[in-house]
């Protein structure tokens, strides 16, 4: 069965590699401003499982992977900054504190609508960050492509202690995503 990636994330892509699958990339293209919710969690979700869905419609018989992050600190939600201002305030905001990386992963099966997902979450501690650090890392890395404005050489780079999932890494936890995939009926 064909496997089809509803993202053209260089991490989501890590993932799959990672798994040594072959794929398709679709991006889906849905209007993810049109989706709204209260909590981190459900957001991401929704999201990931909107994505997955809207391929799926495109595809007779395939298993659909898709996934979405974002940071989120008490009620705060940081998706992916507009400017380098943006992505600069965050991460003054994400500086000297803890907060979440949480993540989501929807596999569907295009023919039978089977739909798995689940949200995952990486606590993190950001030391206390020097202007010219955050500076220097929005100028070295494409900031504007990342939930919360870093990705994971920003975690290594800027955490004092991390737990939970490891999903900052891919942006879809793999260990879930193997155990989807085997649900789905595919040789993982």
């Amino acid at each position: 069965m064909k496997i089809v990636l509803a993202s053209e994330s260089r991490f989501r892509r890590r993932a799959l590699d990672m798994l040594g699958l072959s794929y398709e990339i679709c991006p889906s293209g849905i209007d993810e401003k049109a989706i709204q919710a209260t909590t981190a969690g459900d957001l991401t979700r929704k999201l990931a499982e909107a994505k997955a869905l809207e391929v799926a419609n495109r595809y007779g018989d395939a298993i659909v992977v898709s996934g979405d992050a974002v940071a989120a600190k008490g009620d705060r939600i940081f998706e992916k900054p507009r400017t380098l201002d943006e992505a600069s305030q965050f991460l003054k905001e994400l500086s000297g504190s803890e907060f979440q990386f949480v993540t989501a992963l929807a596999v569907v099966n295009s023919s039978s609508r089977k739909m798995l997902s689940t949200v995952e979450t990486a606590d993190i501690v950001f030391r206390q960050l020097l202007d010219r650090e955050i500076q220097a890392y929005i100028s070295q890395y494409p900031v504007l492509s990342f939930a919360g404005a870093f990705e994971s050489d920003a975690v290594l780079r800027f955490a004092d202690r991390i737990s939970g999932s490891y999903n900052f890494v891919t942006a879809i936890p793999i260990s879930r995503l193997t155990m989807f995939l085997r649900q789905q009926g595919v040789e993982v």
